[in-house]
């Protein structure tokens, strides 16, 4: 199997001009119809899906400030130390698993404890950003540990692929 590739998050000009152009002519569905109060539609009721109200401020968020801004967002990404490797899972074929891996910085590379950070769903491997100085950087008091985190981005997730057959269960991701 593959060794660990770095890897950096690059979309493309393309994409994103492509991303803009359905985002500039998307259109919304009609709004619920009303079989109750319109107070209740008016508390964002997700009997009928999404409200409207939800569906019309998250267009309007990607199309002026997170997609303009999308460079911006990849760099911060990108500053996360981020890797690839294929996996093979039994039955399953060969997997990509993309992970950030942040190694402490204690002199000891021993005296650091591993750490898998795994995240939820809906989650994402950058839910690890902000506790990673916290969690690699040895603390003063030689008391408390530090770590070696691995923060992967689950089987179709992020930037793993997906399984592609049935079957696919807790022993797999185990595997990855």
């Amino acid at each position: 199997m593959q060794d660990e590739q770095p890897f950096k998050i690059s979309v493309s000009q393309n994409a994103l001009d492509s991303l803009a152009q359905k985002l500039a002519i998307a259109t919304l569905p009609a709004p619920a119809p009303v079989t109750y109060t319109d107070s209740a539609l008016d508390s964002e009721d997700w009997t009928y899906g999404v409200p409207r109200p939800i569906l019309e401020r998250l267009l309007t968020h990607w199309r002026t400030s997170f997609l303009p801004r999308w460079q911006e967002h990849q760099a911060v990404l990108n500053a996360l130390p981020q890797f690839t490797r294929s996996i093979e899972v039994d039955g399953h074929g060969v997997f990509t698993a993309h992970y950030v891996h942040k190694q402490s910085t204690h002199t000891n590379p021993k005296g650091a404890i591993p750490l898998l950070f795994l995240h939820g769903w809906p989650g994402h491997f950058n839910e690890v950003s902000k506790l990673l100085p916290f969690l690699t950087t040895p603390p003063a008091n030689a008391s408390y540990p530090s770590f070696h985190v691995v923060a992967p981005s689950l089987p179709g997730f992020g930037f793993s692929s997906a399984p592609t057959k049935t079957g696919f269960a807790v022993a797999q991701y185990a595997e990855v």
